[in-house]
């Protein structure tokens, strides 16, 4: 009688560790389920759902379910649910999970590329970035991240960086002096606000609306949309448009699960994630504009430099060029491929 109490909750819990364990294989290995009749894939990315980014995403998931008949399911996964930026990337690169999204500076630890799309005012305008991804830029990111395990769907449109802070207005750079702005951990974006004269704060994204509402952070730098999806309105007081910086998201799949598909619903998916680039990219600036407007009616004072302050804020962060186009970091063969593709010069953007 004794044993028996003793073992009946040991087997139970394994029984029970078992279920759980065997559950996880089965989503782990049901992007290709003969059984089912369907082709189940996950996506997980961080940002909230009601983000471009996001609605990108799940565009891009009902063009994959209707164009392959049900055949092909993507069910996605927003608001860091399944983890984050770094968490969702490293399982699409084991295979743990199918598909994952993720803002291109995350992605510098397998090429730096990306670190040259980083680069302040590479990307003067909107059509200088889509000129830059849909070109051949763009192609030699997808053939470098193949060598990393990843086949790149698409590219979503993120928007540009904004500096936003809650302790005074910013009209130029020497503004900014002293001020604790958090940044991301890209080695670019705290060399950018080094040059402002600000200490730059890396902090999680999670945790970036508490750091500026108890005064360990002072400002950031991000898009309107993002912001205010984030309710980080909330927690600021000023916005200045200065777009130090464009990101990109990026959507991959693990390469082995791509490949494993039938030529049929690899070229479904890429089909899918074209359609779902043209309609993002209208939505994203769409809500940037939005965005930028319910910053306004909500008290937000939004600062517009001048021609000649922006010259300002581009000359201040020159000396980022030439710290990081270097090889090993921005490679520089690299950094002129996308300036030959925009018909532009360094001298260009400075001048």
């Amino acid at each position: 009688m004794t044993l028996k109490k003793i073992f009946t909750p040991i087997i139970m819990a394994i029984i029970f560790v078992s279920l759980i364990l065997l559950g996880n294989m089965t989503l782990s290995s049901n992007a290709g389920n003969k059984e089912s009749g369907t082709v189940q894939l996950r996506l997980g990315q961080a940002k909230a759902a009601t983000h471009p980014v996001s609605q990108g995403i799940d565009r891009f998931a009902k063009l994959v379910k209707e164009k392959s008949n049900g055949e092909i399911v993507v069910e996605t996964f927003h608001d860091g649910l399944i983890g984050n930026d770094r968490e969702v990337i490293e399982s699409a690169q084991m295979g743990s999970l199918a598909m994952a999204s993720s803002s291109t500076p995350n992605m510098t630890s397998f090429t730096n590329y990306f670190t040259a799309w980083d680069l302040p005012y590479i990307f003067e305008n909107k059509e200088e970035v889509y000129t830059a991804i849909d070109g051949e830029p763009g192609e030699i990111v997808r053939k470098e991240m193949e060598e990393y395990g990843f086949k790149v769907i698409f590219f979503p449109d993120y928007g540009y960086r904004q500096i936003v802070n809650n302790v005074r207005p910013v009209e130029v750079p020497e503004d900014l002096a002293g001020m604790k702005v958090r940044t991301t951990n890209s080695r670019i974006e705290q060399a950018d606000f080094n040059m402002y004269g600000a200490n730059p704060t890396p902090v999680a994204w999670s945790e970036v609306f508490t750091a500026l509402q108890q005064g360990t952070v002072e400002g950031e730098g991000n898009s309107y949309s993002l912001l205010w999806d984030s309710k980080h309105q909330e927690v600021l007081d000023y916005a200045t448009e200065v777009n130090y910086n464009y990101s990109s998201d990026i959507v991959v799949m693990n390469l082995d699960r791509y490949e494993g598909l039938s030529e049929y619903h690899q070229k479904i998916i890429m089909e899918a994630g074209e359609e779902a680039t043209k309609w993002q990219r209208e939505v994203a600036n769409e809500r940037e504009a939005e965005a930028k407007q319910q910053f306004i009616d909500y008290g937000i004072e939004i600062y517009e430099p001048t021609e000649e302050e922006m010259k300002q804020w581009k000359q201040a962060v020159e000396p980022v060029w030439d710290q990081f186009v270097v090889e090993g970091l921005s490679d520089p063969e690299y950094v002129e491929v996308i300036l030959e593709t925009l018909g532009k010069t360094k001298e260009d953007i400075f001048e």
